[in-house]
Formats: C-alpha cells, structure tokens, sequence
C-alpha cells in the first residue's frame, strides 16, 4: 500500500512539476543547468561509485542501531550490508546531486545527519576539499564501516561523529559556529526533522543551504517538509520528489517551485 502511495504521489509530482525552459527567476535557471542537470565526470566519482558497487555485493550482517524512524523495507535490527547500501544509501544520481551543489556553491563548513557507510559523505566531501564535514552517526557498527571506506579513499576533511543526534548536535554546532550546508538524511521523523532543522538555522546565515532528503517518505516527513517551505527564514525551495533543497537568502523571493528530476 505504501509503495502504491508513493507511486501515486510520484506521478502527481511528474506531472505538475516545471521544465527548465519556462523558468523565469536567474538564479533557479542557474541552479537548475549549473547544479542540478550537471553531469560530472571524474576519478573522484568513479571511486565512490566503485565503493557503493563493492558494498552492494557483501553479504556481511550487521547489527543496526537506529533512533529514528526505522526502515520501511527491513525492520531487523541485524541487515546485510548489502541490504542497507542499496536501500539507504542514496543512489548515484543523487549522490552526484550533491557532489554539484558542493562544487558549485563551495560551502565551507558542512554537516551531514546520517553517515550510514559514508557513500553521501564522500560525495559532499570529495567535491570541495577545502570544507570541512562534519557527519553524524548514531549507529556504532555503520560508522565504523563508514570511517573504513573514507579512509580507504584517501580523503582527509571530513570529522564523525557518533551518538544520538539530540545529544551530539547542539554540541557540535556550537563548536562549529556558522554551518553553510546542511544534508539532513538521518532521523526520519516529523518531530525530529523540525527540531534540528531549528537548530541549525540558529547557525544559519544568508548563503545557508539546507538539503532535505526523503521529504515524500512519510506522512509525517511530508509534514516536516511543509513545515520547512512555510517557515519564516525560508524563501527559496525547490522540491524533485525525493530531495528537497532550501534557501533564505533575503533577496530572493519566498517562492516554492517543483522541478523535473
């Protein structure tokens, strides 16, 4: 029932959803042909890919520790590794997704909710080696893969952090100060979303670019979702099902905008 709801939503999305060529405002066309519809092609893609390949084939079980909302395709908390690469790792295109908007905007100080093995770390990561990432992580067992696989990549810019995110993150951004990125891919409930997404906007700035992924995943994260498009901060956002990415640059107009993706 639920993947027939989310087929639905997903053809409602298809349909209503804007091309390029009838965008008007200059800054979403340049995020839609500069960020969004880039191809890149390189080495560093290439690894990561070749990673998340290699982590699809083990058959290696794992014990899951997880504070939010679960899995709505495994809720064991002993999964294959293979299992949890292809169904919570976010896929290539995706992952490329993010390595553009780190490339193009250069955010220097990132933070990520939701390390799992460190596959969407790596791309936010390896786009802009001047940022700083900061992952969060509540899982012992996933984090400790996911420390493997970075440093089995050679990349040096990125700090873990393990524990429950209602007790690691206030810590932590106030550490960091202003963040200029954040992926929010971790506990998947309403409360939580909105919650650290308040706490990051008090380390927020004008340049402050927030990532929401799974935003159609449930009601409650559809909640969540709203939530965010009408809170006061907010101007731009711009929804492609699966992601959702959000500015509030005072210039820009406070706009919600549907894009093919």
């Amino acid at each position: 029932m639920r993947l027939l709801n989310i087929i639905y939503k997903y053809f409602k999305y298809w349909f209503s959803a804007q091309r390029i060529h009838s965008i008007q405002s200059p800054f979403l066309y340049e995020l839609a042909t500069q960020v969004i519809r880039k191809k890149p092609n390189n080495k560093s893609i290439d690894e990561i890919q070749h990673l998340r390949n290699r982590l699809s084939q083990s058959e290696k079980a794992i014990n899951i520790i997880d504070y939010g909302a679960g899995s709505n395709i495994n809720p064991s908390t002993k999964r294959k590794i293979k299992d949890i690469a292809k169904n919570s790792s976010k896929n290539s295109k995706f992952g490329l997704l993010l390595y553009n908007i780190v490339r193009f905007y250069k955010p220097n100080n990132i933070v990520e909710l939701g390390t799992s093995f460190g596959i969407s770390t790596l791309y936010l990561a390896k786009s802009f080696n001047s940022a700083k990432v900061y992952s969060f992580e509540g899982c012992p067992e996933t984090i400790k893969i996911a420390e493997q696989n970075i440093k089995e990549q050679k990349v040096k810019n990125v700090s873990l952090v393990l524990g429950d995110f209602d007790t690691t993150l206030n810590n932590k951004l106030n550490q960091i100060g202003l963040v200029d990125l954040v992926f929010f891919d971790g506990n998947h409930t309403e409360k939580a979303t909105i919650k650290y997404f308040e706490e990051c906007l008090k380390h927020s700035h004008n340049n402050t670019i927030f990532i929401f992924d799974d935003i159609y995943w449930s009601k409650g994260m559809e909640n969540a979702w709203s939530y965010v498009k009408q809170h006061k901060k907010t101007t731009l956002t711009v929804n492609l099902f699966f992601i959702g990415i959000v500015f509030i640059k005072n210039e820009l107009s406070k706009e919600n905008i549907t894009l093919k993706f």
